[in-house]
């Protein structure tokens, strides 16, 4: 039997280093419009939703045509968002892109959805490797240990794996990808009235609480240049990226 598999991108518009990001514009179109539009290219536009905790960001989604649901803004992170929306929603799987990865390449959506059509297991999540100093040391990079099956092992801001000589041959050095599936029953661990695991709350990397809570999560290699917006001036960098594309 076909499972139900929908598309999620949790949209808050109180984060600390940069406050209503979803609405900031990136050459004419709101960030959270590019991250629909790339979503909705290969997707069933009637299975992607956009959870949101703020009424200007439901307006603006509307405008353009997306769907939106409501959900509390004391969901801690956006995995947390998504198992809210999916209360409601009820998809078997849950496909989660972030809100702020504007320029996402959508074969990589295409990978994930090619796995699922066989995967039964608790989460997916994607990785492309590491092969510069400045990506391994940066610790707003999560990076990925992988075992010989391509399972989660650890992930961590801090650079990983890293010989005794601190110097890294960038050989298996990965970088988490931020695009998740997650099962109906993994997301049981998430949601507004759920806290940070231990480990999660030190590395500030949500995934990690499936990882403390025994679940096994399977990793996907793929190839990425994605540039995540985390603060204003990455705005200037996907803006150059979107015009070397056109």
């Amino acid at each position: 039997m076909k499972k139900s598999v929908g598309l999620i991108i949790p949209a808050r518009s109180a984060s600390s280093r940069f406050p209503n990001k979803p609405l900031a514009l990136i050459s004419g179109k709101t960030m959270i419009q590019r991250v629909w539009e790339n979503a909705s290219r290969d997707f069933n536009h009637s299975d992607v939703w956009i959870a949101t905790d703020c009424k200007k960001i439901y307006s603006e989604i509307e405008r353009f045509g997306g769907q939106a649901i409501m959900t509390p803004s004391s969901c801690l992170t956006g995995t947390d968002r998504i198992a809210e929306a999916n209360k409601i929603l009820n998809f078997e799987y849950v496909i989660n892109i972030q809100g702020d990865e504007p320029i996402l390449e959508p074969w990589i959506l295409k990978q994930v959805l090619d796995v699922l059509k066989t995967f039964d297991g608790d989460a997916l999540n994607c990785m492309s490797s590491i092969n510069n100093a400045n990506d391994f040391n940066n610790n707003n990079i999560p990076k990925v240990v992988v075992n010989s099956e391509y399972e989660l092992i650890y992930m961590s801001r801090s650079p990983i794996p890293l010989g005794k000589e601190n110097n890294p041959t960038f050989d298996n050095v990965f970088r988490q990808v931020c695009i998740y599936a997650f099962s109906k029953d993994a997301l049981k661990y998430y949601g507004c009235n759920s806290v940070k695991s231990p480990i999660e709350n030190i590395e500030d990397i949500e995934i990690l609480r499936l990882l403390e809570n025994k679940c096994k999560i399977k990793m996907i290699e793929v190839e990425s240049n994605s540039v995540a917006v985390d603060l204003p001036e990455d705005i200037i960098k996907v803006e150059s990226l979107l015009k070397q594309k056109n």
